[in-house]
């Protein structure tokens, strides 16, 4: 079977510049996400190995309007430090303690949590079954990677 992956980056079709200036969101912020890059490119499943500490393998795809990010981990978030609660979105920092110790942990270690796969998108994902089938095959390819 044919792999979907490709690890090339993919060229921009307009200067970086140019491209901020013609794509930008309704509050006038330039650079809103929009693919810098052709057709053909963003109909490819894009790959990036990230090696270190935390080893993944991240996919991109343009499905429709949407862009799409599945993050393949090689191991699920496994933190040095006690469990804490849920963090409350109010401030820069998160708080908990146990018997002997308080901890303060910043929101960025917090986000950095995660399982196996992560996926997101700006928006909402149309598929057809061959998109969905996919999918699948792509985070099966990256788990295959990581072993």
């Amino acid at each position: 079977m044919e792999k979907l992956l490709t690890f090339d980056k993919p060229k921009k079709v307009l200067s970086t510049e140019k491209h901020n200036k013609r794509f930008q969101s309704d509050s006038g912020v330039a650079g809103t996400y929009v693919p810098n890059m052709s057709e053909e490119d963003k109909n490819k499943w894009k790959a990036k190995h990230i090696t270190g500490t935390d080893e993944r393998i991240e996919i991109r795809k343009t499905i429709g309007c949407s862009q799409l990010l599945i993050i393949v981990y090689k191991k699920a978030y496994q933190p040095s430090y006690p469990e804490f609660p849920e963090y409350d979105g109010g401030g820069k920092d998160a708080y908990w303690e146990d018997a002997n110790n308080i901890y303060r942990v910043q929101r960025t270690a917090w986000e950095k949590r995660h399982q196996d796969v992560r996926i997101s998108m700006n928006g909402k994902l149309d598929l057809t079954w061959d998109d969905f089938w996919d999918i699948q095959e792509a985070v099966k390819e990256a788990f295959e990677i990581l072993l």
